[in-house]
C-alpha cells in the first residue's frame, strides 16, 4: 500500500519540481538544488538540510518531506504557506499550491495551511482513505483508496466540480 499512500511522483523521491518561476531538484544524496527567481527565497535551500526524500515547489514557497516524517518549508509566506504546524509528524506525502500546503499523514488525516481565501486549506469532515493528494493554485484535490476523487477550494473554472460518476481513477494532477 506504500506506493499508493505516496503517489506515484513520491515513490521514487520526487526528483524535480516546477514552482510557479523556481525549480527544485532533489539529489542522491538527500539534499536539494534550486535556482530561477529568488524573489521570495524560494531558492535558499535552509543551511543543512538533508535526509530529503520527496519535494515540491509552490507559487513562491518551497516545500521538503525528510526521511523522519518532518516538513521543512521556506520563501514566500505572504499566506503562512511554509508556515509548518508545530509538532506535525509522520508525513508521508506533500504538496505544494499557489499559497497553500497539504500533507498526507500515515494515518491517513490530510494537514493544510496557508491562504485559505477560497477554504482551499479547509478538508472537507469525515474524509478519509486518502491515497494522493494535489494542490492547485486555489485548489486542493483528493485520490481515495476507492478510486473517487475529491476537490475543494477556488472553482472559478469549474476545477472542483469533480464529473458525476467518475470511478477507477489511479492518479491525480492539479495544475
Amino acid at each position: 500500500m506504500l506506493f499508493v499512500a505516496l503517489g506515484c511522483n513520491q515513490v521514487f523521491g520526487q526528483t524535480i519540481a516546477a514552482g510557479w518561476n523556481h525549480s527544485l531538484a532533489l539529489k542522491e544524496d538527500g539534499t536539494v538544488v534550486a535556482w530561477g527567481s529568488n524573489s521570495s527565497n524560494q531558492c535558499e535551500v535552509p543551511s543543512g538540510l538533508e535526509d530529503v526524500v520527496a519535494i515540491q515547489a509552490g507559487g513562491s514557497h518551497s516545500l521538503v518531506l525528510k526521511e523522519d516524517g518532518t516538513v521543512v518549508a521556506w520563501g514566500w509566506n505572504g499566506f503562512n504557506e511554509y508556515d509548518v504546524p508545530i509538532g506535525l509528524k509522520d508525513v508521508v506525502a506533500i504538496q505544494a499550491g499557489g499559497g497553500h500546503s497539504l500533507v498526507l499523514k500515515e494515518d491517513g488525516t490530510l494537514v493544510a495551511w496557508g491562504r485559505n481565501d477560497d477554504n482551499q486549506c479547509d478538508v472537507p469532515s469525515g474524509l478519509k482513505d486518502i491515497v494522493a493528494i494535489e494542490a492547485g493554485a486555489g485548489h486542493s484535490l483528493v485520490l481515495k483508496e476507492d478510486g473517487t476523487v475529491v476537490a475543494w477550494g477556488w472553482n472559478g473554472f469549474n476545477q472542483c466540480d469533480v464529473p458525476s460518476g467518475l470511478e477507477d481513477v489511479v492518479a491525480i494532477q492539479a495544475g
